[in-house]
């Protein structure tokens, strides 16, 4: 990989992520609210970022640094077509999964139509984006961070179906960091619920906050910096020696 090069990191302790400058990076859920959010902090760094999300792509949405792409990633067909106009490029060095989900269910009252309709987003949807942008990587190298969620870890009463496919995507998180290395790095991050079009019903109660905040050991709800800092750090050859590996962004709500 002619941006990131053998992941070791440098003696640059003020500037970690200097390597991401001029390389490429495409995120899957780009025009959601996190995913938005990972696509600027790539851009701000001089990263040429690649936005691919189902929404229509909307006036305005012109940086120059962010090329916007209209693919589903239920439909291997529409990744594949972005896939093809990559490959007349340099290639890609980080691929972010950040597309999610979430329909609110226990697992008795989570009827099967639902249960495939998350499954086919959250986990089959991070299945063929590595296929499809991830495996390329495996000759010239790169770094995969997918986006999990604590519920993957805890149990959620109302987030049951979200949490279970979470999970799997931080086995396959592993499964891919043995089976592609050593030249592709894969790593997961796990967020406690933040602000976002997918929560904005739970934010919007002062209960669940106030909840929410007293139940995390930090006492903070996270925010997009948050993640969009450990997206980079996982991408960056700061992590140069971390593969395989779920980083929980929950304040410690998972230790208690």
């Amino acid at each position: 990989m002619a941006a990131l090069g053998n992941f070791a990191p440098s003696g640059d302790y003020a500037f970690p992520y200097r390597d991401l400058v001029g390389t490429q990076v495409l995120v899957t859920g780009g025009r959601g609210t996190l995913g938005a959010a990972i696509s600027r902090g790539f851009a701000s760094l001089g990263a040429q970022v690649w936005c691919v999300d189902q929404s229509p792509i909307q006036a305005g949405e012109n940086d120059p640094r962010i090329t916007q792409r209209v693919a589903d990633v239920r439909d291997r067909a529409s990744l594949q077509a972005v896939q093809a106009e990559l490959a007349q490029t340099a290639g890609l060095d980080v691929l972010v999964n950040a597309h999610g989900l979430q329909i609110r269910s226990d697992f008795a009252g989570c009827d099967e139509e639902t249960w495939m309709t998350l499954t086919d987003v959250n986990l089959n949807g991070v299945y063929r984006s590595c296929q499809v942008f991830g495996e390329p990587m495996r000759t010239r190298g790169g770094a995969i961070v997918n986006i999990g969620s604590v519920n993957g870890v805890v149990v959620s009463g109302k987030g049951t179906p979200y949490g279970i496919q979470k999970a799997a995507v931080s086995h396959m998180t592993k499964v891919l960091a043995v089976e592609w290395a050593p030249l592709v790095r894969v790593n997961a991050v796990a967020p406690t619920a933040i602000p976002s079009g997918m929560t904005q019903d739970l934010f919007a109660n002062p209960d669940y906050v106030r909840t929410k905040t007293q139940s995390i050991p930090l006492k903070r709800t996270g925010t997009e910096e948050d993640i969009v800092h450990a997206v980079m750090f996982l991408a960056s050859s700061a992590s140069g020696l971390v593969t395989g590996h779920t980083l929980m962004m929950d304040g410690g709500l998972s230790l208690v």
